[in-house]
């Protein structure tokens, strides 16, 4: 069954006899769409595709995380542990907005109706410490649905977790939500940490394992210890061949885990893994070349380098085109396309395309051999 078919099947008689009014007077599959410059008058930031919710709180972690606590307005359904969404406040005028995981679990969010999410103040960032600041006193924002595939996969298999910095909020609503659902499954985390002082949740974490034999936690003092490693993992998880590997934290962490993991034996279906920010290009096809890349609705075609590629939105760009693109880092899917043919590289999945015609988005995709996008 295809896409579409599946699509038109889950849509009920009552919805489509609603988009059908709601086009034939205003041109929206929503009437409130139509109306939605209206409503902004009264209540400013006010969206369609997200959801007016209540800043609680700001709540210190470390020097340099806090913590927003949320209450998602009524119209939000929920998330699976491990999963983003997207923040949205304005700022003198003007809506600004980012990416992040939640770090509490489902359950607490069923219990409180609270969700929570950890954020690292970004060295000469303009949003991070802004939106600190901005909620130091309660406030209002938009949250868009939770998504993302990075979330405890089914099953029972035993799970190694690594994290290094704000990574570990993900994992904090994993083990949260083990522990209050009372998953049995085995789940060993290791944290990577500056120091001592930036052991975030450590409390927490001491309380959870104490309570569930199941699941282990073992901060990894980088100042002391170093990177991570080949001997690390073997001393603290040595029967890590055996579980999913899942990792989150910097690019550079994650690119080490992974080559480790992978020269130890672990094979590429039994590791996961989340950048924190842009996915790296690693363009290690041994067919790869300099590609053609030819932009149709915009009349222009464009040379990609093998030797120094850059995404497709960048090519786009560089050649004077302007497609529609938000977040660039492959969580928010504005900038998707058609590509007609052709085969490129998803940076943020690590997959190549197939060379046919599939929907894909431009900001984590680079050519590796000629391409035609319907862009």
């Amino acid at each position: 069954m295809s896409q579409a078919e599946t699509s038109v099947q889950s849509v009920t008689p009552l919805e489509r006899a609603r988009q059908w009014v709601s086009q034939s007077l205003t041109q929206e599959n929503q009437i409130t769409a139509y109306l939605e410059p209206l409503i902004q008058v009264v209540l400013p930031g006010w969206t369609t595709d997200a959801v007016r919710s209540k800043v609680i709180q700001v709540r210190p972690e470390t020097n340099d995380v806090y913590t927003l606590v949320i209450r998602p307005g009524k119209r939000w359904k929920g998330f699976k542990a491990g999963q983003h969404l997207q923040i949205t406040a304005e700022q003198n005028g003007s809506l600004q907005t980012r990416f992040f995981s939640v770090s509490s679990a489902p359950a607490y969010f069923k219990k409180t109706g609270l969700i929570e999410m950890s954020i690292r103040v970004q060295e000469g960032g303009r949003v991070t410490p802004w939106l600190r600041d901005a909620f130091a006193a309660g406030g209002i924002c938009n949250l868009s649905p939770a998504e993302g595939d990075f979330t405890l996969p089914e099953g029972n298999q035993p799970v190694l977790m690594i994290a290094g910095g704000s990574g570990i909020t993900p994992f904090r609503s994993m083990l949260s939500q083990m522990a209050a659902s009372g998953d049995k499954r085995d789940a060993h985390l290791m944290f990577y940490v500056r120091d001592a002082s930036n052991a975030l949740f450590q409390e927490e974490f001491e309380k959870i394992t104490a309570e569930h034999d199941n699941i282990r936690v073992t901060f990894m003092n980088s100042a002391e210890k170093g990177v991570f490693s080949a001997e690390h993992i073997k001393e603290i998880c040595p029967d890590f061949a055996e579980r999913k590997v899942m990792i989150c934290g910097p690019t550079p962490m994650i690119q080490l885990v992974r080559q480790v993991v992978s020269g130890e034996g672990v094979s590429a279906d039994n590791i996961m893994f989340e950048y924190f920010g842009a996915a790296p290009i690693e363009l290690d096809r041994a067919d790869a070349k300099d590609a053609y890349v030819s932009f149709e609705k915009g009349g222009v075609a464009a040379m990609s380098s093998a030797e120094n590629p850059v995404s497709l939105l960048e090519l786009a760009e560089q050649n004077g085109l302007k497609p529609l693109a938000g977040c660039r880092v492959g969580v928010c899917h504005q900038c998707k396309c058609t590509k007609k043919s052709g085969v490129v590289l998803n940076t943020l999945t690590g997959q190549y395309s197939d060379t046919g015609r599939e929907d894909i988005q431009l900001c984590v995709s680079v050519p590796v051999n000629d391409v035609v996008l319907d862009v």
